[in-house]
């Protein structure tokens, strides 16, 4: 019988994950807008974005080592640095989420603030904001960046490319301490950027050739 291999089922899977996170949090920002509510967010909404993101790094993982598998081998190389990268990225955004919705949520109940304001999650300065934005800003953008030449002569890497340079383009706001920069960029670095990208890598996981597999008996 012919079936998909376990490195296409996954992208697929974890590609859909992540376009699903990607769009929830894209939804939730829209509503927040069409209220007047500020950004920085208020709950529910802070909650709501935290979780989003810590699963959204999560599912960046087997979704970059999925396509890294599923490469020609010629390319195997850019998709190997791509996903370390990616990697690198999560650990950042996993690591800024759990603090906020842990350690920032919890503190003010047990009456410990001092310093607070170092791990606020969109706050500024912040040590944790930093760390997402080297996530995003730096290590998100060199990973589309080299996965781009993985799909050479096709748009999917055309888009990887425009999303590495918006992505850099939000550290560069950060380092210019620049809101507006990063505001400008932020709807395609890390909204419609990858949403797309990854959603046409799922079509193209889709149409690789089956694999043959021995039936059970």
């Amino acid at each position: 019988m012919r079936k998909r291999t376990t490195a296409v089922s996954v992208g697929i899977w974890a590609g859909g994950g992540f376009v699903a996170l990607l769009v929830a949090y894209m939804a939730a920002l829209a509503v927040m807008t069409a209220r007047g509510l500020p950004f920085p967010p208020h709950e529910p909404f802070l909650t709501t974005f935290h979780v989003i993101m810590l699963l959204a790094g999560l599912t960046m993982v087997p979704l970059w080592a999925a396509i890294h598998l599923a490469a020609p081998a010629d390319r195997q190389v850019y998709t190997l640095i791509s996903l370390t990268f990616v990697v690198l990225c999560a650990v950042c955004t996993c690591a800024n989420r759990f603090v906020a919705l842990t350690m920032v949520r919890q503190s003010p109940g047990l009456g410990r603030t001092a310093g607070l304001d170092w791990f606020q999650p969109y706050g500024w300065p912040s040590l944790t904001f930093t760390l997402e934005l080297l996530g995003w800003g730096v290590f998100f953008s060199l990973a589309c960046l080299f996965m781009a030449p993985a799909f050479q002569g096709r748009g999917i890497g055309a888009i990887f490319t425009v999303t590495g340079v918006f992505s850099l383009g939000g550290a560069l706001g950060l380092f210019l301490d620049s809101t507006a920069i990063m505001g400008a960029v932020a709807p395609v670095a890390w909204g419609i950027g990858p949403a797309a990208a990854v959603v046409l890598v799922m079509i193209r996981l889709r149409s690789l050739p089956l694999a043959t597999a021995a039936a059970a008996g």
